[in-house]
């Protein structure tokens, strides 16, 4: 498991954890060369709103046991250590259970009168009710599907965001999925190059904040398995074509699933396949539904029998039935208490859930929604979600009020 921290001192430091254990840390950083920009239009991150990083540090704590609660401080004698702190690791793949909230599109907001260029209104109170959650002691892990700290260039807007989801990322393994927030710039490399998203940070602060088990940088896929879940995140902003190596890597992760051991398969991506959202005419412009999206992916997920798919890049909250190619292959039923069930073991197609509602500005869903959409909602708040060999449970919380908006369970 490792442990990333920001420091003003590039000389080596340590993390002490457990039972007298100490790690020693990797240090790098980023400078404002390996920034994007733009000859006709200068972006943020390499010009205006350029901010030194400091030193990132990463030790690998190695030796822990799964579902276990550990202490740790980081730092060294010569810089000063921090407070110490305690964390929990997640379950063992094939363990019997996992828990863990998910959700898309967080951000941050000040907690003053302090302005900031680009604001997520929804921030501060979906991280309230979530860092309650993780103080229960109940969860394992937290899956953040891209649009992270919407800094956008502007990079000491990462320094708040950071500091922000410190009660949560301290405690529980912080699981990311890179955006288009993150990635996208014109001549960078990312499969949308019309798109200035990123601020021209084209994921270099991504990738050194949040270092992923991913396969190089800027390869920001990869999957673990917790319990009885095993998780493929993809990059929807990097070429997913069935001629890439992406395409080819996502194939051969799901095919090497081995459902005796993890009977549940979940995906995730930022941009989703199936959305209501209301854009109005910047739908003829800047659609948000890729149309080539679903023809080249979908496939897959039904081929190897995925689940339940997570996405974010639309702001509110959307679960479907059973779809695939736009038609819903099967419904919920209803259990003896009303919640609605699907029936997994007769598998026929995989459940969508749309999650960015976690901070950005709330999107409106059109008047007359197809079919396949079953519940739509535009309240902030974040998924819950315990998964047993036999039974998943999903919840939608809302952040306002802790109430439960949405539920429904899938059934080995």
């Amino acid at each position: 498991m490792k442990v990333t921290w920001i420091s003003g001192s590039n000389t080596t430091q340590f993390v002490q954890y457990g039972d007298g254990k100490s790690a020693m840390s990797t240090v790098t950083t980023f400078t404002r060369a390996d920034m994007c920009s733009h000859d006709l239009l200068p972006s943020p991150a390499m010009d205006f709103g350029w901010h030194d990083p400091g030193y990132i540090h990463t030790a690998l704590m190695t030796g822990l046991l799964p579902s276990q609660k550990n202490s740790y401080r980081y730092g060294s004698d010569n810089v000063g250590w921090s407070s110490v702190a305690n964390f929990s690791t997640p379950p063992a793949s094939g363990a019997s259970e996992v828990r863990f909230l998910a959700f898309g599109d967080m951000g941050k907001a000040p907690r003053d009168s302090s302005d900031e260029h680009y604001i997520q209104p929804g921030s501060l109170g979906v991280i309230a009710a979530m860092t309650e959650e993780v103080s229960s002691g109940k969860l394992d892990c937290v899956f953040h599907i891209g649009d992270i700290s919407y800094a956008t260039g502007f990079l000491v807007e990462w320094d708040f965001f950071l500091q922000l989801i410190t009660p949560i990322a301290s405690r529980l393994s912080y699981m990311t999925a890179i955006g288009n927030h993150e990635r996208d710039f014109p001549n960078s490399g990312s499969k949308y190059e019309q798109s200035r998203d990123s601020g021209g940070e084209c994921g270099v602060p991504y990738e050194k904040y949040f270092p992923m088990p991913t396969t190089a940088e800027d390869k920001p896929w990869y999957s673990i398995s917790q319990g009885p879940v095993h998780f493929t995140v993809m990059s929807t902003e990097h070429n997913w074509s069935q001629d890439s190596e992406q395409y080819e890597w996502i194939r051969k992760d799901l095919a090497s699933v081995d459902r005796k051991q993890t009977p549940w398969l979940i995906f995730t991506g930022h941009r989703p396949m199936y959305s209501s959202v209301d854009d109005g005419i910047l739908e003829l412009i800047l659609p948000r539904i890729d149309a080539e999206f679903a023809p080249a992916i979908e496939p897959l997920l039904l081929n190897y029998q995925v689940d339940l798919v997570l996405w974010g890049h639309v702001h509110n909250y959307e679960r479907t039935c059973a779809v695939f190619q736009k038609t819903c292959k099967s419904l919920p039923t209803k259990d003896v208490n009303g919640v609605d069930t699907y029936n997994s073991a007769n598998y026929s197609a995989p459940v969508h859930a749309v999650i960015g509602m976690a901070g950005f500005t709330l999107d409106k869903f059109v008047k007359k929604p197809s079919s396949w959409s079953l519940v739509r909602i535009s309240e902030y708040g974040y998924t819950r979600v315990h998964a047993t060999t036999q039974l998943l449970f999903f919840e939608f919380v809302s952040s306002h009020t802790r109430e439960v908006k949405d539920s429904f369970q899938m059934t080995k």
